[in-house]
């Protein structure tokens, strides 16, 4: 029987997992999907599909990182005492949480600067590859798509972490898979 404080896996719902998950996939793929293939096009493609992309995840990724957060520390306060599960919640909600700064602190100065190369190169031809001539190296399309790419390396981090706490949290509850791990040999391995 459970104890008071304590409650079962089930009422973290599977909806919530998956957009853990997907909030997870979604950064690593933007990262290392997307970015390498995306470099490898002209300036103004590149700034085009860079832009399309942005706009796509610019609403869908803070929300489910605030909306897993919010679960997350609202089941970790739920649970009357400060157990090991409520500190795995609360510190899974409170990495989500840090998202949304760390996106905005490194983040946003490259993406301002991108979105101004993007309005710079919508009138150029699409594969124009000398759309840039005469621009520093660290300001090109490319190399800042490939600090963008770098930072969202941070976030698949963070992302990560932040849903193996919350699956450690889950799969730790003694009232339905106590998590551990025994080596034994011989006939004592088979009960």
């Amino acid at each position: 029987m459970a104890q008071h404080g304590a409650f079962y896996t089930d009422n973290l719902s599977t909806p919530l997992r998956i957009a853990q998950a997907f909030l997870a996939g979604k950064t690593f793929t933007s990262s290392f999907g997307t970015v390498p293939a995306l470099l490898q096009a002209p300036a103004p493609l590149l700034a085009k599909q860079w832009k399309k992309q942005f706009d796509a995840d610019r609403i869908l990724a803070p929300a489910i990182a605030l909306f897993s957060s919010g679960v997350f520390g609202y089941i970790a306060w739920r649970d009357t005492a400060w157990t090991k599960t409520s500190i795995l919640y609360a510190s899974s909600a409170s990495l989500l949480l840090s998202l949304v700064p760390y996106t905005f602190i490194l983040a946003e100065p490259i993406n301002q600067k991108l979105e101004e190369k993007e309005r710079n190169l919508a009138s150029a031809s699409l594969t124009d590859a000398s759309a840039e001539a005469g621009v520093s190296k660290e300001e090109t399309v490319h190399s800042l798509v490939d600090k963008w790419g770098t930072i969202n390396f941070g976030r698949i981090l963070i992302s990560a972490i932040s849903a193996g706490l919350a699956t450690w949290a889950a799969v730790d509850r003694s009232e339905v898979v106590p998590a551990g791990i025994r080596l034994t040999t011989g006939a004592n391995r088979m009960g």
